[in-house]
């Protein structure tokens, strides 16, 4: 732990795909998010409420350096935009628009 009382540890870079995930807590209510670091796992237990505040945060949050986007990707990142915001029958013709209705 710092000076300023906030423990920081470092996800394990040799994990990068297990290094950080989340899930329904196995023995208590609501969501664990573990870190796997070099120091071990870390768990971080959340109640839905707490849960549903962080997803909402980073949803659609951009990586801090985005790499060069193509015109396909802003494309489709205009299209997720659109569709966050649409209702459901919005939504059912814009998939039948892109040939997706079954």
């Amino acid at each position: 732990m710092n000076g300023d009382g906030i423990e920081r540890r470092v996800v394990d870079a040799e994990r990068p795909l297990t290094g950080v995930t989340y899930g329904p807590a196995v023995d208590a209510d609501g969501y664990v998010l573990t870190l796997i670091t070099a120091d071990g796992p870390l768990e971080v237990e959340f109640d839905q409420e707490a849960m549903y505040l962080l997803w909402t945060e980073v949803r659609g949050t951009p990586w801090p350096d985005p790499p060069t986007s193509t015109e396909s990707d802003l494309l489709v990142k205009r299209l997720v935009e659109l569709a966050n915001g649409a209702d459901e029958e919005m939504l059912r013709e814009a998939i039948r628009a892109l040939g997706g209705e079954r």
